[in-house]
C-alpha cells in the first residue's frame, strides 16, 4: 500500500515518507549544529499520525478530518525519563500551537495517538534509522531551551509548508519561489552600494563628525558577532552608518541578511526607501501594520511576511517583540528567518518598558545560540546594564564612549529651556512673537492637542502654518514636509505644530523648538529638528508645561523627566543625565517582565503569548484615504482576485491607521480595500 502525505487538486501524489525525510533533512539545515538532531527528528515524526488507516482514507476520500499530530510527540513522550522532551512541545503544537507542559503530561493526550504502534511500525519499514538509539534533546539553561523550542518549532512549521508548497507548485510558484530568494540574496552580495563611501570633504563640523561616525561603523564590522550600541546625537546619521556596519558585518561572517526593527511607523516607511536605494528593490521586505495586506489577499506578499525570507526585513517591534514570544505557527514561522541575521533595533530606548526583561534576555539568546548579532541604535541608550539580572552581556560600543562624550560635544547644537508654568496657547503665542523668529516647531503629546493648536495658531500665522500628524497619511505628510523644507531653507515664515511623529527620521531644521513636557528622550528627539544643520551658534528648545492630558506610557517617563529638570540643568551633561533617566525608569513601578520570565521557565507557551502585548498602531485598521492619486488606484484594484506586494506599496502612501473603537466606522470595503469614507481635511481624518 502506498502512504500519501498529499494529493493535489491536479491529482499529483506525495509519498509520506519522502515528505517526512524532506522536512527531517531541510529542518536539520537550517539550524546550528546543535539543534540539528532535535530538528531533524521533530520533522521525521510530526505527520506520523498520517500512517493510520483512517487518515489515508480521509485524505483519499474527502472525509472527516483525523487527529494526527501527538503520535510523533507521544513517540518522543515514551522515550523521554523526565520532563516532556522538546520534540513533544514542537510536534504537538505544529498544526494547532505550542502548548502548555501540563497539557503534554497527562494521559489523555497520549490517548489521542490512536494506533501508534500500527504507525511506527510501517514508518520503521519505510524510513530507515526512524528511531535513534537515545532521544535527542535540549540541554540548555530553562530560558535558552524555552526560546530554542520556539524556534525549532517555526524552523518544523516553516519546512513543513514549505515542502508542501514545494510539491504543489502552486501557481508555479512552488520551487520558483526558493529560485527567487537566492536571487534576491545574489542581489544583496553583490549591491551598488559602497559601504566604504563617507560624505564629502567638508569644514562643516556635522560632516566631520558623520564622517568620523561613519568610519567607527565601518572599523568595528570586522569584529566578531555579538551584541553592539550604536550612541550618537541625532542628525549624525545612523541610519546609513547602521546600514554600512550591518551589510559589512554580514559579509564578513557569511550571514544571511538584515532585519531592522523600527518603533514608529513613519521611521520605517523612510528607512524602508532609504534600504531599497541602498539594497535594491526586490530585496527588501516591509513589515508592519500600515504596509500588511489582509491574510490570504495575497500571495507572494503573505508567504513573504510569513518567513521573513529576504535579505532585508524591515519591520515594527510589535511584529519583532511579540513573534519573539508567540505561540501560533503562523506567527511563530517568521521566527526562523532571524537565524544568522544581522539585527537593528532603531530607538532601542523604545523597548517596553514592563517587557524588558524576556527581550534582553531573547536577544542575548540570538546571538549565543543562533547566530545573530544584534545592535541597539539610539541617541539616548537605556540603562539596560541597570537591571538587576544579567541579561545583556559583553556589549560592544561601535563607538567609544569616549568618543561619543566627544561628538555629543562637538555638535552641541541647542539650548534647553524648560518653563515650569502651565501654558495655554496663548502663551505659546506670546513666546513665538517675542522670539521674533519667523521659523518654529511646536510638538505636543496628543493628535486632539495638535488639531487645537493648528486651529488656533493658523488663525494667528494665516498661510504660514502646517500641521502633522499620524491622522495624516503618508502622501500628504510628505507634501506638508516638502513646503515646510523648502519654506526653511527660502528662509520664509514657516511654523509647524505636530504630534511626537516628527520627532524622529525626520529631516528639519528650526531655529527653535517648542515641546511640551514629554519623556526625556522624546524631547532630545525633538531637540534633533533644532539647528541640525548648525547655521546658528545654538537653537532654542523650549520645554512648556499644558494642562492637556498625555497618551498612555507617558505617566511615568513625564514623572522622571519632570524631577530632572527642576534638579538639574539639561544643558550640563545630557549623558549623565540620561543615564539617570533611564535608571530610573527602568526601577519604578514596573518588574519588567519578571512574571513572563516564570511562565517561560514553566514551558507555559500560551500564556506566555499572551503576556507579551505590545500596545501600538500594530493594533489598529489601516485605511486607504481619499487623498491624491488614491482614488483613482482604489478603481483599478477594485476587481482585482488578489492584491500584489506591488498594488499594497502603491496604496500605502494613501493609508492612515485608526483605532479600533466606535468614534472611527466610517470605512467601507472596495473589493479588497478598507476606504475611509469620512472627512479627510488638512489635518487628516477628522472624527466628532
Amino acid at each position: 500500500m502506498k502512504y500519501l502525505a498529499r494529493i493535489t487538486t491536479d491529482c499529483k501524489e506525495q509519498l509520506l515518507a519522502a515528505h517526512l525525510q524532506n522536512v527531517a533533512e531541510m529542518s536539520a539545515s537550517a539550524v546550528p549544529q546543535q539543534f540539528q538532531a532535535v530538528a531533524k527528528y521533530a520533522g521525521l515524526w510530526h505527520d506520523l499520525g498520517k500512517y493510520q488507516q483512517k487518515w489515508q482514507e480521509y485524505l483519499k476520500n474527502n472525509g472527516k478530518r483525523v487527529v494526527h499530530s501527538p503520535h510523533g510527540a507521544v513517540v518522543a513522550l515514551q522515550m523521554s525519563k523526565k520532563e516532556p522532551p522538546a520534540i513533544a512541545y514542537i510536534i504537538a503544537g505544529h498544526h494547532s500551537g505550542l502548548s502548555e507542559k501540563l497539557r503534554l503530561r497527562g494521559s489523555e493526550y497520549k490517548q489521542l495517538a490512536a494506533g501508534l504502534e500500527k504507525c511506527l511500525e510501517i514508518a520503521r519499514q519505510e524510513i530507515a534509522d526512524f528511531i535513534p538509539q537515545e532521544l535527542p534533546d535540549i540541554n540548555l539553561p530553562k530560558l535558552r531551551r524555552e526560546f530554542a523550542i520556539r524556534m525549532l518549532f517555526s524552523v518544523l512549521v516553516d519546512n513543513d509548508r514549505l515542502d508542501a508548497r514545494k510539491f504543489e507548485n502552486i501557481e508555479n510558484k512552488g520551487e520558483s519561489s526558493i529560485y527567487v530568494q537566492d536571487l534576491e540574496l545574489s542581489a544583496y552580495n553583490k549591491m551598488s552600494f559602497n559601504p566604504h563611501s563617507l560624505f564629502p570633504q567638508s569644514a562643516n563640523a556635522i560632516s566631520e563628525a558623520r564622517n568620523v561616525f561613519a568610519q567607527h561603523c565601518i572599523n568595528k564590522s570586522e569584529l566578531p558577532k555579538g551584541i553592539f550600541r550604536l550612541t550618537g546625537p541625532c542628525g549624525i546619521g545612523k541610519t546609513i552608518a547602521s546600514a554600512r556596519f550591518a551589510y559589512l558585518h554580514s559579509q564578513k561572517h557569511q550571514m544571511s541578511g538584515i532585519v531592522y526593527v523600527g518603533p514608529l511607523k513613519s521611521i520605517i516607511e523612510q528607512t524602508a526607501a532609504v534600504y531599497r536605494q541602498l539594497f535594491g528593490e526586490n530585496a527588501v521586505l516591509e513589515h508592519h501594520s500600515g504596509y500588511e495586506p489582509k491574510l490570504a489577499e495575497t500571495k507572494d506578499y503573505k508567504l513573504n511576511t510569513e518567513r521573513w525570507d529576504k535579505p532585508v526585513i524591515v519591520t515594527s517591534g510589535v511584529q519583532f517583540y511579540e513573534s519573539l514570544f508567540a505561540n501560533h505557527p503562523t506567527k511563530c514561522r517568521k521566527l526562523q528567518g532571524l537565524i544568522n541575521k544581522v539585527i537593528l533595533l532603531d530607538e532601542s530606548q523604545s523597548i517596553p518598558s514592563d517587557l524588558v526583561r524576556p527581550i534582553l534576555n531573547v536577544l542575548n539568546t540570538l546571538v549565543t545560540d543562533w547566530g545573530c548579532t544584534i545592535v541597539l541604535m539610539s541617541a539616548t541608550q537605556p540603562a539596560f546594564h541597570n537591571l538587576n539580572e544579567d541579561d545583556l552581556t559583553d556589549v560592544v560600543d561601535i563607538i567609544p564612549e569616549a568618543e561619543t562624550s566627544r561628538i555629543f560635544q562637538q555638535l552641541k547644537r541647542v539650548n534647553y529651556q524648560y518653563i515650569a508654568d502651565i501654558w495655554e496657547w496663548k502663551n505659546l503665542v506670546d513666546s513665538i512673537q517675542s522670539s521674533k523668529l519667523n521659523q518654529g516647531l511646536i510638538i505636543v503629546n496628543t493628535k486632539k492637542l495638535a488639531r487645537a493648536g493648528y486651529e488656533i495658531l493658523s488663525a494667528k500665522f494665516p498661510d504660514h502654518c502646517f500641521h502633522l500628524s499620524s491622522m495624516m497619511c503618508p502622501d500628504h505628510r510628505s507634501q506638508v514636509l516638502d513646503k515646510v523644507r523648502k519654506l526653511l531653507k527660502a528662509e520664509q515664515p514657516c511654523f509647524l505644530i505636530s504630534t511626537q511623529v516628527v520627532e524622529a527620521g525626520v529631516d528639519v531644521d528650526f531655529p527653535i523648538v517648542y515641546r511640551q513636557l514629554a519623556p526625556l528622550d522624546s524631547i532630545i528627539q525633538a531637540a534633533g529638528r533644532c539647528n541640525r544643520e548648525g547655521k546658528q551658534d545654538q537653537g532654542n528648545v523650549i520645554i512648556f508645561n499644558m494642562s492637556s492630558a498625555n497618551p498612555p506610557g507617558y505617566k511615568d517617563g513625564i514623572s522622571i523627566t519632570k524631577k530632572i529638570l527642576e534638579k538639574y540643568d539639561i544643558n550640563d551633561d545630557i549623558l549623565s543625565l540620561i543615564k539617570i533617566y533611564f535608571s530610573d525608569l527602568l526601577n519604578q513601578n514596573h518588574d519588567g517582565g519578571v512574571d513572563i520570565q516564570k511562565l517561560r521557565e514553566k514551558y507555559d507557551f500560551p500564556e506566555v503569548a499572551k503576556a507579551v502585548k505590545v500596545i501600538d498602531n500594530e493594533h489598529q485598521i489601516a485605511v486607504v484615504v481619499k487623498w491624491g492619486d488614491s482614488e483613482k488606484l482604489i478603481a483599478e484594484m477594485q476587481n482585482k482576485e488578489y492584491l500584489t506586494e506591488a498594488d499594497w506599496r502603491r496604496l500605502q502612501k494613501f493609508t492612515v491607521n485608526i483605532p479600533q473603537n466606535d468614534q472611527y466606522t466610517n470605512y467601507t470595503q472596495v473589493g479588497k480595500i478598507d476606504v475611509w469614507m469620512g472627512d479627510y481635511e488638512e489635518t487628516g481624518i477628522r472624527v466628532g
